[in-house]
């Protein structure tokens, strides 16, 4: 198991070890990707621990007061893998997609920061589609009304943002709106279900079929005129 050390023990290294403390004062969720970037390895929530009381850290600072919001911080943190409780830095940022971002954006615990930037993601998806010039005008046009339904629901969404909405308000007005374009949702976020391969996608590593998960975030189905195509996989954690 990886682990990082403030070596705080070896003389001379008091003033490292007052370093990591004053960091930790000023910014908690910074001083713990520190260690884990140094890290040969996943942490546990344990070890890291270990490591701020071991730089100088109060106690009732680390147990009492900061890990709760540095742990859920983490759990959002692209560059942050959660894989049965150990922490891992990883130099390969998470992607989302624009369809994602609005599902976050409803979801429960998404800071107004981190809502602005989700919207800032959106808002680069919609100026990202280009019109090829030798296209045919019927493609042309299936292009805008793409473009046109996913400006609607960004701009629905910022609405009751800003209008600070319920959480359960956002996701039913979200659903509702892509269901117009033939998107039918698949579990929803927080719930148990069974894991299914073909439908799931993990969130790290390996599952076996039958194991109960629970969903991270929710799957969409397109109602195509001839078929149903699984577009968006649920993803999922044990």
């Amino acid at each position: 198991m990886g682990h990082y050390s403030a070596d705080v023990t070896r003389p001379g290294r008091g003033s490292r070890a007052k370093a990591l403390a004053d960091q930790f004062a000023a910014d908690p969720l910074e001083t713990v990707l520190h260690i884990l970037r140094r890290a040969a390895g996943p942490l546990t929530a344990a070890v890291i621990k270990e490591e701020l009381l071991a730089g100088g850290v109060a106690r009732t600072a680390v147990v009492e007061s900061r890990w709760r919001p540095i742990r859920e911080q983490l759990a959002r943190h692209d560059n942050v893998t959660v894989d049965k409780g150990r922490y891992a830095w990883t130099p390969q940022a998470r992607t989302v997609s624009p369809l994602e971002a609005l599902d976050l954006i409803a979801r429960r615990g998404v800071s107004g920061a981190q809502r602005t930037e989700l919207l800032q993601l959106v808002r680069t998806a919609l100026n990202g589609p280009s019109v090829d010039p030798v296209a045919t005008a019927r493609q042309r046009q299936a292009d805008i009304d793409a473009v046109r339904t996913l400006a609607e629901l960004a701009s629905e969404v910022e609405e009751l943002v800003v209008n600070d909405a319920s959480p359960n308000a956002m996701i039913h007005r979200v659903r509702a709106r892509v269901k117009r374009s033939g998107l039918e949702p698949v579990d929803r976020a927080g719930e148990e279900t069974r894991f299914d391969r073909k439908r799931h996608k993990p969130i790290s590593g390996s599952i076996r079929d039958g194991a109960t998960v629970v969903v991270v975030r929710p799957g969409y189905v397109w109602k195509a005129p001839n078929e149903d195509l699984l577009v968006v996989r649920p993803v999922v954690e044990e």
